[in-house]
Parts: structure tokens; C-alpha cells; sequence
């Protein structure tokens, strides 16, 4: 069972890995949902468990996000990564943690 709350959502996201070794592009996605304690979303590139990114929400959340846990912009480790279909296109349905409040 869950610690906290999950709210849905469908935020346009960016992540970067947090590296200063290596400048790659930022990875899109759509942020599906989010709480206290991390999001979910559904990215373009798999990210293996343990990676640490930095997320930035591109898109206007709606409802009451800021006492939801919503953030425009967080650290996140990636719990898991799974392959999925989303309209005939394959994407990564990837769980992240918050590590910074």
C-alpha cells in the first residue's frame, strides 16, 4: 500500500541525467501521476533502477497541485522502468522517488 496519495495527471515532463560527466539530451515524457513521495510517468528512453534524474514539469498542472506534492522541478531516483505501448509507440512506465523536499 502506498504511504501517500497519488493525484492523476497529464504534465509534459523533461529529465536529465544529474551528471556533470555527461551532457545528453533531455529525455520527454508525460507525468501520469504524482504525491508526496514521487510520480509516475511514462518516458521515451528506458532508465535503469538506481538512476538519479532531474525532473522538469514543462506542462500546467491542474486541481490544488502545490499541497497535492506536485513539483515543477525535482530530483528523482527511478524505483523501475517497464516497456509499455502508448498509441502504437513504445515508452517506459517508470517509477520515481523524490530524494530532495
Amino acid at each position: 500500500k502506498r504511504e501517500n496519495k497519488r493525484h492523476d495527471s497529464d504534465t509534459a515532463v523533461l529529465c536529465s541525467l544529474l551528471s556533470t560527466l555527461r551532457c545528453a539530451e533531455p529525455v520527454d515524457g508525460t507525468m501520469k501521476n504524482y504525491g508526496c513521495g514521487g510520480m509516475y510517468a511514462e518516458l521515451r528512453v528506458h532508465f535503469k533502477a538506481g538512476t538519479i534524474l532531474v525532473v522538469r514539469s514543462t506542462g500546467s498542472p491542474c486541481g490544488d497541485p502545490l499541497e497535492n506534492g506536485y513539483r515543477s522541478i525535482s530530483l528523482a531516483e527511478v524505483k523501475w522502468s517497464e516497456p509499455k505501448s502508448v498509441r502504437g509507440d513504445i515508452y517506459y512506465g517508470t517509477g520515481l522517488k523524490y530524494l530532495m523536499v
